[in-house]
């Protein structure tokens, strides 16, 4: 197994460092740290472009020995330029390649403190990557040792059908973590200032998402190696940050969230509801391209046939 992550200089490398790091301890997994290196745009002089080219591959690997010293010492690591005729194309052919199993991207620099926010290349690659996209959000932190121990499904009812809820059971298998369901709900303050309607409503609204999850719950714990099933939960709020503030949310948790049904094949596409619940997410964000639905079930069966054995 192995965990990708893409590195860049500075704060958003060093959170996306430790990302990579949480997962590959919770995995199991070798960190695969990379710079792509970018194939010049247009043809140039054969002196001054290999003059270019020589330059640019000294800063990058410079900037992954900055790497190195950041680098966790508890987790097998790899370091690697890549090259490539842009980035996020780079890192997706480096992926398949090595078989990853996710690549981890840091946030934009200019982010809100404690969200998620996607730069240009982690935008491109959240709209076309064959496979997961761990994102961190901007100052993220962990200690040595520390792993995932809850993994949150973003849950809209038709997850079930989408293999959302079985890919992030998958996940929760190769983590030893918790599996829980969350759905967000927005109800505007102009809805109801009856405290006790509101109260109903938010009842009524719980107990259809719980009821509609049964399915879905089912197939989870039909794998040969189900995870522990937490609790199903709904956040409610006048907007995406309110509501998905109210589910809660510990040390250790991580958000996953499934490709949008217009999404082309295998790859991800992530839509407006989608984007909403990344940008506000206060902990870890993997988006999960439909085509790795059943390659996460498939990993989770195989790891019970190895630990039968």
């Amino acid at each position: 197994m192995t965990t990708i992550v893409a590195y860049q200089p500075g704060v958003t490398g060093l959170e996306a460092l430790r990302l990579g790091a949480f997962f590959a301890r919770s995995t199991n997994s070798r960190l695969l740290v990379t710079m792509v290196m970018e194939a010049p745009s247009a043809p140039s002089v054969a002196r001054v472009d290999f003059q270019y080219t020589s330059l640019l591959r000294q800063q990058l690997v410079a900037e992954l020995d900055e790497a190195k010293r950041d680098a966790p010492t508890d987790v097998e690591v790899d370091f690697r330029i890549h090259d490539a005729r842009s980035v996020p194309g780079g890192l997706v052919e480096l992926a398949e390649h090595e078989s990853a199993d996710v690549i981890v991207v840091g946030n934009a620099s200019r982010g809100v403190l404690g969200r998620v926010s996607l730069g240009g290349v982690t935008n491109h690659l959240v709209h076309s990557s064959p496979v997961p996209i761990a994102l961190a959000p901007r100052g993220f932190r962990t200690q040595q040792q520390d792993r995932v121990t809850r993994v949150s499904a973003a849950y809209g009812g038709v997850a079930g059908k989408s293999g959302l809820v079985l890919a992030a059971a998958g996940l929760c298998t190769e983590m030893s973590a918790e599996l829980r369901l969350t759905s967000f709900s927005l109800q505007p303050r102009s809805l109801t200032t009856d405290l006790i309607a509101q109260d109903e409503l938010r009842a009524r609204v719980t107990a259809d998402v719980r009821d509609s999850a049964v399915e879905a719950l089912g197939e989870v714990r039909a794998l040969p190696n189900a995870p522990k099933i937490g609790e199903t939960v709904v956040g409610f709020g006048e907007d995406w940050a309110d509501a998905i503030e109210h589910v809660g949310w510990d040390d250790g948790d991580v958000l996953v969230v499934g490709s949008s049904d217009m999404g082309a094949g295998r790859r991800v596409f992530l839509g407006s509801t989608g984007m909403r619940i990344v940008h506000e997410s206060p902990v870890p964000v993997v988006v999960v391209p439909g085509g790795a639905v059943q390659t996460l079930v498939d990993r989770a069966e195989e790891q019970r046939a190895g630990a039968g054995r």
